[in-house]
């Protein structure tokens, strides 16, 4: 199972030019959550703080340009990357 969170991190370089609203970015996305989910309960603190992740900017104006949304979704997925990998390390530590 930890290999599929493995996967689903190396996926994220392709996600990088699609968008938020993509179908290969909403699989990803998914998916994602439920190997979390499989691996930590519906409930937990991983899966939490995954779906918690903004792709899309926090706050929009009339004067914001697509700019605004291609840099809120890769850091969001910076985010989701940095997420998934510490959650990696950690069961290699225990193991």
């Amino acid at each position: 199972m930890f290999e599929e969170l493995k996967k689903q991190i190396d996926a994220i370089d392709g996600l990088r030019d699609q968008t938020a609203v993509s179908g290969g970015f909403a699989r990803w996305r998914k998916q994602t959550e439920e190997t979390l989910k499989s691996l930590y309960g519906d409930e937990s603190a991983e899966v939490r703080e995954f779906t918690s992740i903004y792709y899309p900017p926090l706050f929009l104006s009339c004067r914001m340009g697509d700019e605004a949304f291609d840099e809120a979704y890769r850091n969001g997925l910076e985010e989701a990357r940095t997420l998934l990998s510490a959650i990696v390390e950690k069961v290699k530590r225990r193991s």
